[in-house]
């Protein structure tokens, strides 16, 4: 039995050589869609599943309720919290303290070797790989980072710097001459974790450094032992069978009775949940951040795509339903019933639905070089090591031959052998119902993909090229790693001035797209008992005219007034609207609850997008870089002579660090990077929603098919009572396209309803109109006409004598 439905269910696909491909095709598509979607989305959840111990970790975060912000989550927290927590709660039972990380001068002593970089260096307490599972492949887990001056470095590092040599023991010294022993080898980290870092050094050795540096007798505490800055990624790992409910509010009382300002509360956040719930944190070393909303997103897409290639298949089945009618009435006059037909049917879908996973299987493996470049991972399509990705492709095929072939399956096996044995059997009003619905089901989910894609892009484009209150173009970026580069830094912007291809070059402190300061600061003018907690920004006077940043009032600051350098701030309009300060000039700002003489604000700087357009713009101090050197150099390069100024600032490098290696980027690429998910989010919607096009107006251009074989003795009718060609088309056409047409009803509040959550993400966005949804009606509607259009012609010029020569 089961040999003969294969055989009938093969005929039938050799036979109806265009149906079966735009079936198979159709559901080959959607499934290849799906697979991929399904691969990005099991990357995204895998994130720090190599932790035994995951569920028990938390990052301690704060939120800042100070004047000024914004109450938004904090990556940091106190620097002695976390050593605290552990003895002070029994609930935990361990606590890490890690460091953000930052670009490090590398070099072996004596030997005649060019330095390198490790680009993330950060440190971390002695327990750090008792917290996390990373594979360590040479040195003591325990010990590794115990002892100061320790260093623990990846497995590509390592080979860098010390190629088939064995590490262990070894020294290195960073940019400052500080020798650091190896004192393990980790292999490379896993793609789905959220810390970055390819070295790894001690606490231990920023503890007795700042200790070392300390003025006798001081009794300060250094900066990894105080309560009184938000400054360090911490992470808690809570005692078995603890629950964190009420720890928060526990954990903050705590850091109240420690004299932590009342402006900080302290939240937990799931180590699990880090992923992909921290696009709200701010002051984060954390960069290859997802976003929960996009699996949500790029779920439902690969749901839609596979409804619209399953809805196809049923469509056409149905409407193919006369075809067969023989075939069935045949089969139940010699003893087929209802339920053995169903089984055929169904046996049919399910291989229909077999032969599209065979195709689509292929067709995800070429498109994957694809994704990973897009989504900068590295995923793989085996089924050997992929359990839940072979569960999901056997259920996928259940699921789709079973939707796919219900219906049909259904209607097919319920014919009465009687009605279509004696001719009289018609394709009933139900069944035309059912295509209708199914069409305008397709077009309806296809036009609202469309629709949200096209606000998508419409909000990038506004991102792109909105203006940001300074100019991103043309400005290279040079980064000081240590201070022993800072101490050359003013004779290496000299330098660059000497040359030609720039126009400006100035110290800053940052620049905007990075991780801004904050600072308390009492204004004049306001209660004492107000605490207000702003951004703070360090620039040379320079720095102004070489971001292209504007004077809104007053002045910038000047090397010609010895004054400015201890007596001079600006702020931003934020900062002077918030405190309803309507000339600015010349009040006065105190920082620190012993400064009793405060500093002159001078100028009142536009405001400038300096944490992108996903966040608020907030209230800004900008201090002048006086006797400590900024975090690095900004240039101005000459229009059309990036090239140039490429060769020439690392002429000027070479001469001023000769043992750096010669590194620098450009202002428009960290502005490119604030938006590199939102972009990444906008390619693939576009691609997916492309898809769904795709595959709707395959299923269409078959019904279209169907549609003209069935109608052709009324086509031949008209034409032989005088109707025209344009006549014909048009009839043909409108038949189809009012019913796309009629799918704008559901799919403009779909379209909608998903752009508008999207476009939540940012803090600046466009205004909603109608007018992408129009053009996503208008794409469908034209894509729609011409598929139809294809069939209609070449039905309206048969000649009439052939379609009725049977009659």
């Amino acid at each position: 039995m089961l040999k003969n439905y294969l055989t009938i269910a093969l005929r039938n696909v050799l036979r109806h050589k265009a149906y079966s491909f735009i079936n198979i095709a159709g559901l080959a598509i959607g499934m290849a869609a799906c697979i991929l979607i399904l691969l990005f989305i099991q990357n995204e959840l895998s994130f720090e599943n190599m932790h035994v111990q995951a569920d028990r970790i938390y990052r301690v975060l704060t939120i800042d309720k100070a004047l000024g912000t914004h109450n938004q989550r904090v990556g940091i927290s106190m620097p002695a919290m976390g050593p605290a927590l552990p003895g002070a709660f029994p609930e935990v039972e361990a606590s890490l303290r890690l460091t953000f990380g930052g670009q490090t001068l590398l070099s072996r002593p004596g030997e005649n070797r060019p330095a390198i970089y490790a680009q993330q260096l950060r440190s971390a307490d002695a327990n750090f790989f008792e917290f996390f599972d990373y594979k360590l492949l040479k040195g003591d887990p325990a010990k590794a980072l115990a002892q100061p001056f320790s260093l623990v470095l990846t497995e590509s590092l390592a080979k860098q710097l010390f190629g088939d040599e064995d590490p262990m023991g070894k020294t290195v010294k960073d940019g400052n001459g500080t020798a650091l022993q190896i004192t393990g080898v980790l292999a490379d980290l896993p793609d789905n974790t959220h810390l970055e870092f390819d070295a790894l050094g001690a606490i231990a050795t920023i503890t007795s450094q700042a200790k070392a540096n300390q003025p006798p007798n001081s009794t300060q505490p250094v900066f990894t032992e105080t309560w009184q800055a938000i400054a360090m990624p911490t992470y808690i790992r809570l005692a078995r069978g603890t629950a964190a409910a009420g720890l928060p509010e526990k954990f903050t009382k705590f850091a109240r009775d420690h004299n932590v300002a009342p402006n900080f509360d302290v939240v937990l956040q799931p180590l699990l949940d880090v992923h992909l719930k921290s696009t709200d944190v701010i002051f984060d070393p954390v960069t290859n951040k997802g976003d929960l909303n996009n699996v949500y997103i790029f779920a439902a897409i690969a749901l839609l795509i596979l409804l619209i290639a399953a809805v196809n298949y049923m469509n056409l089945s149905t409407a193919r339903s006369a075809s067969r009618a023989k075939e069935v009435g045949l089969r139940k006059v010699v003893g087929s019933d209802q339920a053995l037909l169903m089984k055929q049917f169904l046996g049919e879908s399910f291989f229909i639905t077999l032969l599209a996973l065979l195709l689509a299987l292929p067709l995800a493996k070429l498109a994957l070089p694809w994704l990973n470049q897009l989504t900068q991972t590295s995923l793989t399509l085996e089924l050997t090591n992929n359990a839940p990705l072979a569960a999901f492709l056997f259920a996928l095929l259940l699921v789709v031959g079973l939707f796919a072939g219900s219906y049909p399956a259904v209607v097919l096996s319920s014919f009465k052998p009687i009605t279509v044995l004696k001719g009289n059997f018609k394709s009933g009003k139900k069944g035309a119902a059912l295509r209708i619905g199914l069409v305008v089901f397709q077009f309806a989910l296809s036009i609202a993909l469309i629709g949200a894609t096209l606000v998508i892009q419409k909000q990038l484009y506004y991102v792109q090229h909105k203006d940001l209150g300074y100019n991103r173009e043309q400005v290279m970026i040079f980064d000081v790693v240590d201070q022993a580069m800072g101490r050359n830094l003013e004779t290496f912007r000299q330098e660059l001035m000497q040359q030609s291809a720039f126009i400006a070059a100035a110290q800053a402190g940052n620049i905007p797209g990075r991780t801004f300061g904050r600072t308390r600061v009492r204004p004049q003018g306001v209660s004492d008992a107000d605490i207000w907690i702003w951004s703070a920004l360090a620039l040379s006077p320079e720095a102004v005219p070489t971001l292209g940043m504007q004077i809104a009032q007053g002045r910038n600051f000047s090397r010609e007034m010895p004054t400015d350098t201890v007596d001079a701030v600006m702020i931003n309009e934020t900062a002077a609207s918030k405190l309803g300060w309507k000339d600015p000039l010349n009040r006065r700002l105190y920082f620190g609850p012993n400064d009793s003489v405060g500093t002159r604000v001078i100028g009142v700087v536009k405001d400038f997008h300096f944490a992108g357009l996903h966040q608020n713009i907030e209230s800004v101090v900008i201090f002048p870089i006086a006797s400590v050197p900024g975090n690095l150099l900004t240039a101005r390069v000459q229009p059309g002579r990036v090239a140039e100024a490429v060769q020439a600032a690392e002429k000027v490098w070479q001469k001023i660090y000769p043992s750096y290696p010669f590194t620098y980027t450009f202002l428009d690429t960290e502005f490119e990077k604030l938006y590199r998910r939102d972009l990444d989010t906008g390619t693939i919607v576009n691609i997916f929603s492309g898809l769904a096009i795709l595959i709707a107006c395959l299923g269409l251009f078959g019904l279209a098919s169907h549609a003209t074989v069935q109608r052709t003795k009324e086509i031949g009718v008209r034409k032989v009572v005088g109707a025209s060609t344009s006549v014909i088309v048009r009839l043909l056409v409108v038949d189809f396209v009012r019913w796309v047409a009629l799918a704008n009803v559901v799919a403009w509040p779909l379209a909608w309803y998903a752009a508008s959550k999207w476009l939540q993400n940012f803090a600046y966005r466009i205004n909603m109109d109608p007018l992408p949804l129009l053009a996503a009606s208008a794409l469908a509607l034209v894509i729609a006409v011409l598929t139809v259009l294809s069939q209609s012609l070449r039905a309206a010029l048969i000649n009439p004598a052939q379609a009725l020569r049977y009659e």
